[in-house]
């Protein structure tokens, strides 16, 4: 039942994206963004160590590199992206535990460089915060400053426990 389940949960986000697109019709109250913000809104940023801790999930405002396979809420915008996030909701549902996402701390909030099916999958099942990998930025130097690459920064790439644990079926 955990894959019907994790099938239920991945429809109902979905179903959440595309009611909230078909809101965006509707005369504007306000202007809202359709995708998570990317990095490069944020001029400075200082690579650190990172440090593990709890962050809320409604502080998670955008990702380092510009997606749209997530809305602003992180639902999943299209089915393409359904294999992926069906494994990450199946590990939640098994109780697998799943290593820290890795965000970096702007000045509005964080943004993810690892960890988008997670977050998307955490918030589709009502968690309200996610354990992460967190590097701090600096202060905004001015405009001469540059974003380093995401790759510079400390992060997991190794995601073969997802892969492999999922292959094992239900």
């Amino acid at each position: 039942m955990p894959l019907l389940d994790a099938r239920a949960d991945f429809q109902r986000a979905r179903r959440a994206h595309i009611a909230a697109r078909a809101v965006r019709w509707l005369p504007p109250r306000r202007t809202r963004q359709s995708h998570p913000r990317s990095l490069s809104d944020v001029h400075a940023l200082a690579w650190t160590s990172s440090h593990l801790r709890v962050i809320p999930l409604d502080a998670i405002v955008g990702t380092v590199e510009a997606t749209t396979d997530f809305d602003a809420a992180f639902r999943p915008t299209t089915n393409r992206i359904s294999a992926r996030w069906l494994r990450v909701a199946l590990a939640h549902r098994r109780g697998h535990s799943l290593p820290p996402i890795t965000a970096i701390e702007g000045p509005d909030g964080y943004y993810i460089t690892d960890g988008r099916h997670r977050v998307s999958v955490a918030r589709a099942r009502g968690q309200t915060d996610i354990e992460a990998w967190v590097n701090p930025t600096l202060p905004t130097a001015g405009h001469g400053s540059s974003v380093p690459s995401p790759t510079a920064a400390p992060r997991d790439r190794d995601e073969r426990w997802l892969d492999n644990d999922m292959r094992a079926g239900p």
